[in-house]
C-alpha cells in the first residue's frame, strides 16, 4: 500500500513533482539550499496551498483538506518546542484534544523509547541539543501519525552527535513503521537514513543521469541466490544479482551511493575501494569529486563540512550495496 503519493504537484518553486513512498518507507528529499525541499514538505502538510496536482496519504486524497485532518506530524528545522512547557507538557500537548486516551501512559511510553523519561520535568532551554531533538521527535510520534515530515532536524547538531541521534531515531522510526519524508542536503545522511532517495534541484525531481557511474563488467560469478561478484577492470564489487552469469552487463550506481573518507573503515566493510581525488567542484554545500580507482574514473559527492579533512591523494570509498544495479547491454557497448 502507498503510504504517500505525490502526483504532478506544482506550487511556488515546485514544478510537476511526482513520487510515491510505500507504507512504512523512509524517503529522503536530497538537494541543495533553495531546491524546494521545505516548500514540498509545507505543501504536503497543508501549510502551503497546491497550485495543481494531488496528494494521497494511505490511499486517501488530502489535497484540499485541513492540515490537522491529514494525520501528519511535522518536525521543523527549529524544532518549535514551547519554551514555557516542560518536556512532558510539550510531548503531551497534541494529545490534549483527545480525552479518551490515557495521556500520561502514552507520553511516558514514548519518552522511555527515546530515553528521555528522566528529563520529563525539564524545560527546553535546560536541555542539550540532542535532548531537544529527542523531545521534538517524541512529540511528533506520540500521536501515531500516518506520515512523519522532518525538515533537517539534525542540522544544528555537531557531526558526532548527529550520527548518534540518527542511529537512535532510525531505530524508533522502524519500530513505529511510520511513513517518513526526511529533508537533507547531506548525501551521507540520505544514504544512512533513506529507503528511497529523491533528488530535487530548482523545484524539480531529477533523474541523476549526470551522477550515474557505469562500469563494464568483465565477468560475473554468483556466490548466492541473489548475490554475485562482479569483476571489473582492476577491482571487483559484491552486487545484487539474479540473472544468467553469461550476460553482457555493466554495474551502475550513483555518486551519492558512495561513502568517501580519508579514514580506513575500522572493520572490514563490503565494497571498500581505495583511490584518489583527481578533480573537484564545490557546489551548494557539497563537493562533486572525480575519483581514480586503479585506473577507473568514478564520480562522487562529499559534504562541504567534511572536505577540509579529506586527504585528496588517498581516500577510501565504500560503494553502497543496495545502490548497485546490474544493467544488461548489447555486445557492442
Amino acid at each position: 500500500m502507498e503510504g504517500l503519493k505525490v502526483e504532478s504537484v506544482s506550487a511556488g518553486i515546485l514544478k510537476d513533482i511526482s513520487f510515491t513512498l510505500k507504507k512504512g518507507e523512509i524517503g529522503v528529499l536530497l538537494g541543495p539550499n533553495g531546491a524546494g525541499k521545505t516548500t514540498l514538505l509545507n505543501v504536503i502538510s497543508g501549510i502551503v496551498p497546491l497550485k495543481s496536482g494531488r496528494i494521497y496519504i494511505d490511499g486517501r486524497e488530502v489535497s484540499n483538506i485541513a492540515m490537522e485532518e491529514r494525520g501528519i506530524s511535522y518536525v521543523f528545522q527549529n524544532l518549535a518546542l514551547f519554551p514555557h512547557l516542560t518536556v512532558y507538557e510539550n510531548v503531551a500537548f497534541p494529545l490534549r484534544i483527545n480525552r479518551k486516551i490515557n495521556i500520561e501512559e502514552k507520553v511516558l511510553q514514548i519518552l522511555k523509547k527515546l530515553d528521555i523519561h528522566l528529563l520529563k520535568d525539564r524545560y527546553p532551554l535546560k536541555l542539550s541539543g540532542g535532548e531537544r531533538q529527542k523531545a521534538a521527535i517524541a512529540r511528533a510520534l506520540v500521536t501515531n501519525p500516518k506520515l512523519l515530515l522532518l525538515d533537517e532536524p539534525f542540522s544544528s547538531l555537531d557531526f558526532e552527535m548527529r550520527k548518534f541521534i540518527r542511529v537512535e531515531f532510525l531505530k524508533v522510526i522502524k519500530e513505529f513503521s511510520v511513513t517518513t519524508l526526511f529533508v537533507t542536503h547531506d548525501p551521507y545522511e540520505a544514504e544512512e537514513f533513506g529507503d528511497k532517495v529523491i533528488k530535487i534541484r530548482k523545484g524539480r525531481i531529477i533523474n541523476s543521469e549526470d551522477d550515474i557511474n557505469r562500469i563494464k563488467v568483465n565477468s560475473i560469478k554468483r556466490i548466492s541466490k541473489d548475490t554475485a561478484i562482479a569483476y571489473l577492470n582492476n577491482f571487483s564489487l559484491i552486487v545484487p544479482f539474479n540473472k544468467d552469469e553469461r550476460i553482457n552487463c555493466y554495474v551502475e550506481f550513483l555518486g551519492e551511493d558512495l561513502y568517501i573518507s580519508s579514514s580506513r573503515p575500522p572493520v572490514p566493510t563490503l565494497n571498500t575501494l581505495e583511490g584518489k581525488i583527481i578533480s573537484y567542484k564545490k557546489n551548494n554545500g557539497r563537493v562533486e569529486v572525480s575519483l581514480d580507482v586503479k585506473g577507473t574514473r568514478i564520480k562522487g559527492n562529499i559534504p562541504l563540512y567534511m572536505w577540509e579533512e579529506i586527504d585528496k591523494d588517498r581516500v577510501y570509498i565504500i560503494v553502497k550495496y543496495r545502490g548497485i544495479k546490474i544493467r544488461e547491454v548489447s555486445n557492442d557497448l
